[in-house]
């Protein structure tokens, strides 16, 4: 087929740009605000073929420092999997994601990934099986506000150099699980998250949070220092809530009396022995 296989390539400007190209073509993302924002993270390290140079089948495996039950730990996620329609159906991508998951023997403690549900199959025939994903939850009464909440724009140089440092900077959200990659952060700051940042500078953090109705989703708090909910909550509501979601463990945020439910959708998947049960995987640690 005459192809080159190619990794650990993001000095090579030619075939980053062809990397980023196939990106767009298959999952329609330009990840140049990434890059441009200086964000671009060496740990998320390609396996692609080239068809002289184009990028024909890809697959990332991006290595997150993480804490789990109170230690630091590293965990893989596959990511960025996809081959362009005319060279589908002939085992670039089963081969790719061996050769991922060979370089990535021995550098982790657990493997992950998210998929749609048409590559269920695929998965499970390189290893991998689902699990059940959880989501807590807490019932609330309507509160009044508490003034002092700053919407942040990363568009604004400022801001996003505000949303880096406290990134690079934070203390574990979670001991039970944690993700600790500012650059992945910054990744959700400046696309799916990015109408969705607020700093608190009365408790010296940000929170990244959206309501649906009735519902707050709490998606990611990052400081030095993480705030009770009782203490958090006021500056986010606005008054009409009857439940919060949050999209990470709370063992840290003493939120009271939360239950968990299986969070739909998502189909999160892990390769051998994973580390943590019923896991609540954190938003922003999603790649």
């Amino acid at each position: 087929m005459n192809l080159t296989l190619k990794t650990d390539y993001w000095g090579d400007p030619r075939a980053k740009n062809a990397f980023k190209k196939f990106m767009v073509e298959i999952f329609g993302l330009d990840l140049g605000r990434w890059e441009a924002a200086g964000c671009w993270d060496p740990a998320y390290r390609p396996f692609s073929f080239f068809h002289r140079n184009r990028v024909v089948a890809n697959v990332c495996v991006y290595l997150l420092e993480a804490v789990i039950e109170g230690r630091r730990a590293r965990l893989a996620q596959i990511s960025s999997v996809g081959t362009l329609p005319e060279w589908r159906r002939r085992g670039l991508n089963r081969e790719l994601t061996g050769r991922a998951l060979d370089w990535a023997q021995g550098r982790q403690e657990g493997v992950f990934l998210f998929a749609d549900t048409g590559a269920i199959p695929f998965y499970r025939r390189c290893g991998f099986q689902p699990v059940e994903e959880y989501l807590e939850t807490l019932a609330v009464e309507p509160t009044g506000r508490r003034l002092g909440a700053v919407k942040l724009d990363p568009a604004k140089r400022r801001d996003r150099e505000k949303i880096f440092t406290a990134a690079g900077q934070r203390t574990p959200l979670s001991r039970r699980f944690s993700v600790m990659s500012a650059h992945l952060v910054m990744f959700h700051a400046l696309y799916g998250l990015k109408d969705d940042l607020y700093e608190i500078p009365d408790l010296d953090c940000l929170a990244f949070c959206r309501r649906q109705k009735d519902c707050l989703n709490l998606f990611d708090i990052i400081g030095q220092r993480i705030p009770p909910f009782e203490e958090l909550y006021p500056y986010l509501t606005d008054g009409s809530d009857r439940r919060v979601d949050f999209h990470f463990f709370t063992d840290r945020l003493d939120a009271g009396r939360t239950t968990a439910r299986p969070l739909r959708g998502n189909h999160p998947l892990v390769r051998g022995s994973f580390p943590i049960r019923k896991p609540v995987f954190p938003y922003t640690s999603r790649a």
